[in-house]
């Protein structure tokens, strides 16, 4: 009895200590994040990102993006020339809101952090003023890939002298890959967007190899649809409707798959001095068009066919040429089903 009593009273002197070190281990912790919560310069997130309205991204390498909302646009203008993604805006702003220091850099690591984020990349945020709101210095990720190195400027001139990890609650990773600078990944890839199709007015699809084939589609609203067909220059007396509506229906959302084409200058060029496959056009009832020339892509595989001779095109990608030079890569799953003849809205029962 006398040994029991013994082994209960180590075992409660063992739960009270481990519950002091829980206990001092929480205080700690509550005054580290006490102590954080009143340093505005440990302060990242920006509760109301629907007053950002610039982004200015730039990089060790002298790369810089320059993002600004346009009012009525769900696009943000992209360096002053071109629209953005609006899924990479959308990353950017949800990081803005849901960025928290993870913690303090550890006094060990602090020079190495500074160093690292001194050849990082620098993010500018503005609202209404022409003085950033807040400024992010981005290092590398932690050894962990759990947290990002990140110093943090207000107002265009209080810096903090202290590195902080930042993370973003509800996401495991790093943060510094939010913020690219290569313009041809911000790029919006959209090339015939259109979700109410009662926009588009006319569809022109050019087969440069098979003229026969090309077509045009006028619609005017409601059944007043008209089926052209290029070769012989005359509109269709009859044809399925129904098929040139599901068409029309193709348009609400056409992208492209990169503005990277990964070829060279001199075959970016050559490409652009060559006859495409086949050209698309749109034009909408403000009569504005967009277009896209199509060509085929040379394999990069030793494939056979079903009989047996060698593929020589690219059964996944095409080449694309946006805005009159801009060479592209596209998938053909997207932009098969655009390509289809004019014998496909004409059957044997017309």
């Amino acid at each position: 009895m006398h040994d029991k009593m013994k082994k209960n009273l180590k075992l409660l002197l063992i739960l009270i200590v481990l519950t002091f070190v829980a206990g001092v281990v929480w205080y700690l912790n509550g005054d580290t994040d006490r102590t954080l919560t009143a340093n505005p310069l440990a302060n990242f997130a920006i509760e109301d990102t629907s007053a950002v309205n610039k982004i200015f991204i730039s990089d060790a390498n002298g790369k810089t993006i320059t993002l600004e909302r346009v009012e009525g646009d769900r696009y943000w203008d992209l360096n002053g020339k071109y629209k953005a993604r609006k899924d990479a805006v959308d990353i950017i702003l949800k990081t803005f809101k849901r960025i928290k220091v993870k913690s303090p850099v550890p006094t060990t690591g602090r020079e190495n952090a500074i160093k690292l984020i001194q050849t990082g990349k620098r993010v500018d945020v503005y609202t209404d003023s022409e003085t950033p709101l807040k400024t992010y210095f981005i290092g590398t990720p932690t050894s962990d890939h759990t947290g990002t190195y990140m110093v943090l400027e207000l107002d265009g001139s209080e810096r903090s002298t202290e590195p902080f990890i930042t993370h973003m609650e509800g996401f495991t990773g790093f943060l510094s890959t939010r913020f690219f600078t290569d313009l041809e990944e911000w790029r919006y890839t959209g090339v015939f967007d259109y979700p109410d199709v009662r926009e588009i007015k006319r569809v022109e699809v050019i087969n440069h190899e098979n003229e026969e084939q090309s077509f045009d589609i006028e619609f005017n609203g409601g059944n007043d649809i008209k089926l052209h067909s290029r070769l012989l220059d005359r509109d269709l007396a009859a044809f399925d409707t129904l098929a040139v509506k599901n068409y029309f229906l193709m348009y609400k959302k056409v992208h492209l798959e990169t503005y990277q084409s990964y070829m060279s200058e001199e075959l970016e060029e050559s490409l652009l001095n060559t006859q495409a496959a086949y050209t698309i056009r749109v034009m909408n009832r403000s009569n504005e068009v967009k277009k896209i020339d199509l060509y085929w892509k040379p394999t990069t595989t030793s494939e056979m066919d079903a009989n047996g001779d060698m593929v020589m095109i690219d059964q996944a990608r095409m080449y694309g040429v946006v805005g009159g030079s801009d060479v592209v890569l596209v998938q053909r799953f997207v932009f098969d089903p655009l390509l289809i003849p004019l014998d496909a809205f004409v059957d044997s029962s017309f």
